[in-house]
């Protein structure tokens, strides 16, 4: 069954992950915001389009990567 919070296959392109590239391709302001974006959109969606676990989960996955992002501990793959 496919993972649709942590690696949803329509979110890798070739051998990577679209949010690796993302990384990759925005300042440190611009992916910061990225990802407070996704945190707030998911957020009030929940319980509007998907199973309202699978919305959270993604709300945390974003969460996550907004740390790591922070910290400055991104590795790209790890997620």
């Amino acid at each position: 069954m496919a993972d649709m919070i942590n690696h949803p296959a329509h979110y890798t392109a070739g051998s990577k992950e679209v949010i690796d590239i993302i990384h990759e391709a925005l300042t440190f302001e611009e992916f910061t915001g990225a990802m407070k974006f996704n945190i707030v959109k998911y957020t009030l969606r929940v319980g509007k389009k998907d199973v309202p676990k699978q919305e959270m989960g993604k709300v945390v996955n974003y969460a996550d990567y907004l740390a790591m992002h922070l910290a400055g501990e991104w590795e790209e793959g790890a997620h």
